[in-house]
C-alpha cells in the first residue's frame, strides 16, 4: 500500500517483501525492525537481528494481479475461459488483504512479513515506512492490542489503565540519522494515528522505554514522554516511582 501525501513524500504500509526492504534500520543500535519480535511474542521475542535470518526475497512472493480471473488470464497472456454457472454456496474469493496476508504466510517469506500482514483483512498494515523522494526516512509500527502480547502484559502492570475501548498500539518509532531534527518522525505518526482512526480505533497507547529526562533520547525505539506529549497523547498511567510512562490519546 502507498499513499501519496505530497511534496516527494509517500507513506507506504508494508504488505511485501519489497516493502519490507524499505524498513529503515532501527534508532536502537542492538534491535532490527526488519526481524524483531519482541512485541509479537511475550515469552520468546527478541529486538535483535535474528542470526542467520535470510535476506527477504522479493521474488519468492506468491502474488496475484487485482481483478481475479480476468486480470489473471490477461497477466498470463492466455485466453479467458468461459465464466462458470453462478453457485450460491461456493465460498467467496479473497479479498486483497486476504489475498497479500496468505501470500505473506507462504514458506519462504520472512517471517516479519507474515507478523506484520496477519491483521490486513481487518486493521490494515502494521508497519509503515515514510519515503521522502523514494528514500526511506522513518518506520513505525502499530496495530490493535491482540497483535502484540507483550503490550498487553505490560497493561497488566496498570490496573487504572482502561479496558475499554481496547486501544491500537504504537511499539516503534524510528528516524534515520540524517533526518531526525526535521519532525519527520511526528509526521509519519500523525499519518498512522489517522490510518487507525479510519480503521475504527478509538484511541492509542505508546510505552516510552526510557523516563522523560532519558540522556539519549535518539537511541530509543519508544521515544520518550516529550515526543508522545507534542501529539496529543496524556498519561494515562506511571510505574511507581513515576517513571516508565503510558501515553494514552483519544482518536478521532
Amino acid at each position: 500500500m502507498r499513499i501519496n501525501i505530497g511534496d516527494g513524500f509517500e507513506l507506504v504500509g508494508v504488505e511485501s517483501a519489497e516493502e519490507l526492504l524499505l524498513v529503515p534500520p532501527c534508532a536502537n543500535a542492538s534491535a532490527d525492525h526488519a526481524t524483531c519480535t519482541w512485541w509479537e511474542d511475550a515469552e520468546r521475542g527478541s529486538k535483535a537481528a535474528a542470526s542467520g535470518s535470510a535476506t527477504p526475497n522479493p521474488a519468492a512472493r506468491a502474488s496475484t494481479p487485482a481483478g481475479g480471473k480476468s486480470a489473471l488470464a490477461a497477466f498470463l497472456g492466455a485466453d479467458e475461459e468461459q465464466a462458470p454457472a453462478f453457485n450460491p454456496f461456493a465460498p467467496e474469493p479473497p479479498t486483497r488483504e486476504e489475498a497479500l496476508r496468505d501470500a505473506a504466510a507462504a514458506p519462504g517469506q520472512p517471517p516479519k512479513l507474515r507478523l506484520l500482514t496477519r491483521q490486513l483483512p481487518v486493521s490494515g498494515p502494521m508497519g509503515w515506512v515514510l519515503l521522502a523522494k523514494g528514500e526511506p526516512v522513518a518506520y513505525c509500527q502499530a496495530g490493535p492490542l491482540s497483535a502484540f502480547p507483550r503490550a498487553q502484559r505490560l497493561r497488566d502492570r496498570y490496573p487504572d489503565l482502561p479496558d475499554s475501548p481496547p486501544p491500537a498500539i504504537i511499539t516503534c518509532i524510528s528516524v534515520v540519522p540524517a533526518a531526525r531534527g526535521s519532525a519527520l518522525g511526528s509526521a509519519l505518526v500523525a499519518g498512522v494515528l489517522a490510518r487507525l482512526g479510519a480503521a475504527g480505533f478509538a484511541a492509542a497507547e505508546a510505552y516510552p522505554e526510557e523516563p522523560e529526562s532519558v540522556a539519549d533520547p535518539e537511541h530509543t525505539s519508544a521515544a520518550t514522554q516529550r515526543f508522545w506529549g507534542r501529539l496529543g497523547f496524556t498519561v494515562a498511567a506511571t510505574g511507581p516511582d513515576g517513571r516508565w510512562p503510558v501515553m494514552r490519546r483519544t482518536l478521532d
